[in-house]
């Protein structure tokens, strides 16, 4: 299967300082870039990069590198996935 998202290392205290499930931070680090950091993504997501997050953690799911769960803590929120 051809990969859309790299699954890069992220500190678990980045995740959780943030109150962020491990497949969300992973997924936030995978389409950060020189342009919008990680923490810029974090705090605030564009439509695009939302939309993006999700994909990632769909393919992360399918792959069988997380188990699916009803949702995942991003901060204050929870994102759900139709994986």
């Amino acid at each position: 299967m051809s990969r859309n998202y790299s699954i890069p290392t992220v500190s678990a205290q980045w995740a959780d300082v943030r109150n962020t499930d491990m497949v969300v931070a992973v997924a936030i680090h995978a389409i950060a870039d020189s342009n919008r950091s990680p923490e810029t993504i974090w705090e605030a997501p564009t439509s695009a990069e939302l939309d993006h997050v999700c994909m990632a953690i769909e393919e992360y799911i399918t792959s069988g590198d997380y188990t699916p769960e009803d949702a995942y803590n991003w901060g204050d929120h929870r994102i759900t996935i139709n994986a």
